[in-house]
């Protein structure tokens, strides 16, 4: 008989944790093209559950809950050659499918108890089916699924083979009785040839807690799904066929030629600093220390960066300045930290912040000094206030992200001859959980703050110098400003929803009254920090994503490029590649 050399051994571990140990039976060895179940009964007297016989069961993968006899097996299905792929979906039919953290049931806080009464793999027209089936239910059923990276399984053990998996969250399911019924009392295998892309499915039931059940699948693909309740069953499918945003990426797809930037670009990368410039790549400054930070001089002619020993915190470092080209380098000032560094909208003085508290959580004080010499100057009382990102305003002033006890977040302005500092938009941004990023436009006049939501999304405020709300950009899951031009134009990246693997994004540009989606796609990979240029928009593109929810600009460690996109005709190309995380851009 021919063996197909698709790969369809799926493993199941049932770890239903009850109040007391027990003993874990010792896993049998998988059947090839066949699914084996491993289920583990609760007992007092770790005493191991008897073991039936493996059986070979029908495609359609269900496990039953109780022993009863062994079902007449008939021959078992010659393995032919592989099938014909797919015909593509309808576009109608995957409407309904996403790669979005999907609930389910209602929300609320409303805990439910359920035995499990049958878990089921099965095949439909769209792609793999996975089922639930409830029993002895009481209270509505209710949870969510997400998509994350292999790393970010929690449950599932070996992940190096698998492209994604499928979480499916159930935190209120009660671990009570009825939950205790749902134990197999036998290992058998289950045949599941039809199943495309599951390839492990792991349950446990949360260990220290009364409630709380988590499913994992683990997957040979990124597919999108879509989750629903019918009834007493809980149905999770997954679509062979592709579909939108994933098909998409045009933020990681050239296309056209798109002119390179003209002024010189400065990256981190590994600890060094690095200039683009003429299409080609020039190491600025790499030492045995770390370059943790940069920032450009108004004229782009100079930088300021904080060097760190190699075997010190990053924000231990000192203030250094020194020509674009890495020459004439001077220290500038070494107060016992450095981090975030700011010219004067003059140049003539530089802004930065430095640690004063060395017990956690540590908090950072604003300093300034003359890019001429002399000794810096603390500029911000030692209140309850820690300030970063240190941005100086025409008048000599300087706005700073404020942060103190409980994780709240203000924005500050901070008057550079007293030191005295003040909220500003406070009567806005109080409504937030916390500032994420603020960026002020190259006039001074305008402040983009990503202003982050109570349920975690964030939301891109618009304030004047009065804190005053010009525009409020709100409606999707993550709302983050990325960059302006020198024409006053924002740029911002729009995640559509919350997602661990894929990220959902629009690329916006608003200018007064108009608002522009440029692009629009979806990535496995991320976007990072970028800088506006007189062609267009240059951003860091990290090849592969984090393991963190999609939103936030992240912290990219892996393989990553710069791109160009001109902006009005969405023209776009990558300029440089490297094999890990660019840290910054300015």
């Amino acid at each position: 008989m021919m063996v197909s050399t698709r790969r369809f051994s799926l493993v199941l571990v049932f770890l239903l944790l009850a109040a007391c140990q027990q003993q874990v039976q010792p896993t049998p060895k998988p059947i090839p093209n066949e699914l084996t179940a491993i289920a583990l009964t609760p007992t007092a007297t770790l005493t191991p559950a008897p073991t039936a016989t493996e059986t070979p069961l029908p495609a359609t993968a269900t496990i039953p809950p109780t022993v009863g006899p062994s079902p007449t097996v008939g021959p078992s299905p010659t393995v032919g050659p592989s099938p014909t792929p797919l015909t593509p979906t309808p576009a109608a039919s995957l409407q309904q499918f996403s790669y979005c953290d999907t609930p389910f049931g209602p929300a609320s806080d409303e805990r439910f108890s359920a035995s499990l009464r049958n878990l089921t793999i099965a095949r439909s027209s769209l792609g793999d089916q996975f089922i639930l089936e409830f029993d002895q239910q009481r209270g509505p059923v209710s949870g969510k699924v997400v998509c994350i990276q292999p790393g970010a399984a929690s449950v599932l053990g070996a992940t190096e083979t698998l492209s994604s998996v499928l979480r499916i969250e159930l935190p209120l399911w009660q671990q009570d009785a009825a939950w205790a019924a749902s134990a197999l009392t036998v290992t058998q295998a289950v045949r599941v040839d039809a199943a495309s892309h599951i390839e492990s499915v792991v349950v446990q039931a949360m260990p220290d807690r009364s409630a709380g059940v988590v499913f994992e699948l683990g997957l040979d693909a990124t597919v999108a799904f879509s989750a629903k309740l019918e009834g007493n069953r809980l149905v999770i499918q997954l679509a062979d066929a592709p579909t939108e945003p994933l098909g998409a990426d045009p933020l990681g797809t050239a296309q056209g030629r798109p002119l390179p930037p003209v002024q010189p670009l400065v990256f981190g990368r590994a600890g060094d600093i690095l200039k683009f410039e003429q299409g080609g790549v020039q190491i600025i400054s790499s030492t045995l220390a770390l370059e943790t930070d940069v920032a450009l001089s108004p004229d782009r002619a100079r930088m300021a960066f904080c060097r760190t020993a190699p075997d010190a915190l990053a924000d231990q470092g000192a203030l250094w300045v020194s020509d674009l080209d890495g020459s004439n380098e001077q220290l500038l000032a070494d107060v016992g930290g450095c981090l975030d560094p700011a010219w004067s909208f003059d140049g003539s003085a530089v802004w930065f912040v430095a640690p004063w508290s060395a017990a956690p959580p540590v908090s950072y004080r604003l300093w300034t000094v003359s890019t001429a010499g002399g000794d810096p100057n603390p500029k911000s009382s030692l209140d309850e206030w820690s300030r970063r990102m240190p941005q100086p305003l025409p008048d000599g002033d300087v706005l700073s992200v404020g942060s103190g006890e409980g994780g709240r977040s203000v924005l500050l302005l901070t008057n550079s001859e007293t030191g005295v500092s003040r909220l500003v938009g406070q009567s806005s941004l109080g409504a937030y959980a916390s500032i994420g990023t603020a960026l002020l436009n190259p006039a001074g006049t305008q402040i983009a703050v990503e202003a982050v939501r109570a349920d975690g999304g964030a939301d891109v405020l618009l304030l004047d110098r009065r804190g005053r709300v010009l525009r409020s950009i709100t409606g999707s899951w993550w709302n983050r400003p990325l960059a302006w031009s020198t024409d006053g134009t924002l740029y911002y990246l729009v995640t559509t929803c919350r997602a661990g693997l894929v990220l959902s994004y629009e690329l916006h540009s608003l200018k007064g009254s108009s608002d522009t989606t440029i692009v629009s796609g979806g990535s496995l990979g991320d976007i990072g920090a970028a800088v506006a240029t007189d062609e267009g928009l240059v951003y860091v593109r990290a090849t592969e994503g984090g393991l963190a929810v999609r939103g936030p600009e992240p912290l990219i460690a892996g393989p990553s490029e710069l791109w160009i996109i001109e902006t009005q005709s969405g023209s776009r190309s990558p300029l440089i590649s490297v094999s890990d995380g660019i840290t910054l851009l300015r």
